[in-house]
């Protein structure tokens, strides 16, 4: 066999590969799947509705799945090759396979994307739950594990590059796990919402209602039998937003976990030095020309793969647009949809190991809040506004900038001010110790923290402590 290395397409070796993905991959999503597994599935869903209208004899449609089980690979592509119509193809090679008195009512009254728009949308949906859903339930499990346990842990926050108010960790880790969290009930809403179509040629059920009284009820019979509910409307193929929902959660997932990638990767900054992922000291390499470097490369690797994947959904969007009941300038775009899925289990997969993995540098966090005093201006301000100082904003921000230029302490520099150092000394003993302490501003971050991780470990692995 080839070895994937050798093969042009660097998700099949260096990332499915390396993830213990590919055989999960070819199984759920590959191009073989969506013909010999979800085509015939369905194909196989009409023969069974067709018998149970008395069309073939009940007995026989364990012949025809069993007719099913030995189309083959090759049979498929050199029939295809020959005809030049993938369906059509699959067609012959599965009739070929069955008893003679099944054989004319293979395919009985439906068109190609009868069977190919409802294999899209099964093929979608089993990579989805096989292989992304799990992949982001265990960056879940661990953001939640470490929003537990660094729920306290001192941290400066961040805002446009600068330092800004205290925090904790724990809620860093937090506030990705709810908008990832967010997004896997949305990926789950968006996949109950797939309709699939078993409405003919055009969508108006010609072929059908020569053959059923209630064609829509015989539609809503056959897609029962591959877990669909039926489309209100359809064409030729099923309407295309039901599926773009999916592929659209799916990339703002994707945007979740580069948004965690990126700032993890900028707390491992070497003047930040807050994090730092694995990294294997008897031989790992983090660069060939400098010896020294511990790069973060995993959560680079994370990024990039959201650069590479995200912008494909706007092909999806582009595939709203069908000209009349049908054309096919989605039908190759509708192959690649798999690329996504992909895409998005490999980064789900590295985060979570990278989480697990990830060490945190406690004593440089809280250290880097103690060492200054510029986040108090915040709560100065407000204790000051709410004591009734006029203009409190502009007195602590003058009051910054000297101690800015002066390196010294903010509060010293407030004190020593005739018109805010009265009000500073008279606030309440509490107010006036949290100002030393920003350990003590961050109650509401620990118990949020905690909040979360407890809510989403009830939501998404049913241990619920105090749900929000």
């Amino acid at each position: 066999m080839t070895h994937p290395l050798w093969l042009p397409d660097p998700l099949i070796g260096r990332y499915l590969e390396s993830e213990g993905l590919l055989e999960p991959a070819s199984r759920l999503v590959s191009e073989a799947a969506l013909y010999l597994d979800y085509c015939l599935k369905v194909e196989l869903a009409l023969l069974k509705v067709l018998a149970r209208r008395g069309f073939l004899p009940d007995h026989l449609i364990p012949e025809a799945v069993e007719a099913a089980g030995r189309v083959r690979l090759d049979d498929f592509c050199q029939e295809e090759s020959r005809v030049h119509h993938d369906l059509k193809a699959l067609i012959n090679v599965f009739t070929s396979q069955c008893p003679e008195a099944v054989r004319p009512f293979v395919h009985l009254g439906a068109t190609s994307y009868d069977i190919l728009s409802n294999a899209h949308l099964m093929r979608l949906r089993a990579g989805v739950e096989g292989l992304v859903l799990p992949a982001l339930r265990r960056c879940c499990r661990e953001l939640a594990r470490l929003a537990r346990r660094e729920a306290g842990t001192l941290q400066i926050g961040r805002t446009h590059g600068q330092h800004a108010e205290p925090l904790t960790f724990g809620l860093v880790c937090a506030v990705h796990l709810d908008r990832l969290g967010g997004e896997i009930l949305a990926i789950r809403r968006a996949l109950a919402g797939l309709r699939g179509k078993f409405s003919g040629a055009v969508g108006a059920f010609v072929a059908q209602g020569l053959l059923f009284e209630d064609p829509e009820d015989f539609e809503r019979e056959v897609l029962a039998e591959v877990g669909l509910e039926p489309a209100r409307a359809s064409t030729q193929i099923v309407p295309p937003e039901p599926a773009l929902a999916v592929l659209h959660h799916l990339t703002a997932a994707f945007g979740v976990l580069a948004n965690l990638a990126d700032d993890m990767r900028h707390l491992q900054r070497t003047e930040i030095d807050e994090v730092a992922e694995f990294y294997d000291e008897e031989g790992q390499v983090g660069s060939s020309a400098m010896p020294h470097k511990r790069n973060p490369i995993t959560w680079e690797n994370v990024k990039s793969l959201w650069k590479t994947f995200a912008p494909q959904v706007m092909t999806w969007y582009l595939d709203q647009v069908s000209e009349h009941q049908r054309d096919l300038s989605n039908s190759a775009s509708a192959r690649f949809q798999p690329r996504l899925v992909l895409g998005l289990a490999v980064a789900g997969s590295r985060a979570s190991r990278a989480l697990r993995d990830l060490e945190v540098l406690r004593d440089t966090m809280e250290a880097r809040v103690l060492q200054e005093t510029g986040w108090l201006s915040g709560p100065l301000q407000v204790l000051l506004s709410a004591a009734g100082v006029p203009e409190a904003h502009e007195g602590v921000r003058r009051a910054a900038v000297q101690a800015r230029r002066a390196g010294r302490d903010l509060l010293e520099v407030v004190a020593e001010d005739p018109r805010l150092g009265p009000v500073l000394a008279a606030l309440p003993a509490r107010h006036r110790a949290a100002l030393k302490d920003p350990g003590s501003l961050t109650g509401p971050a620990r118990r949020r923290a905690l909040a979360l991780a407890d809510h989403w470990d009830g939501v998404l692995f049913g241990e619920a402590r105090n749900i929000l």
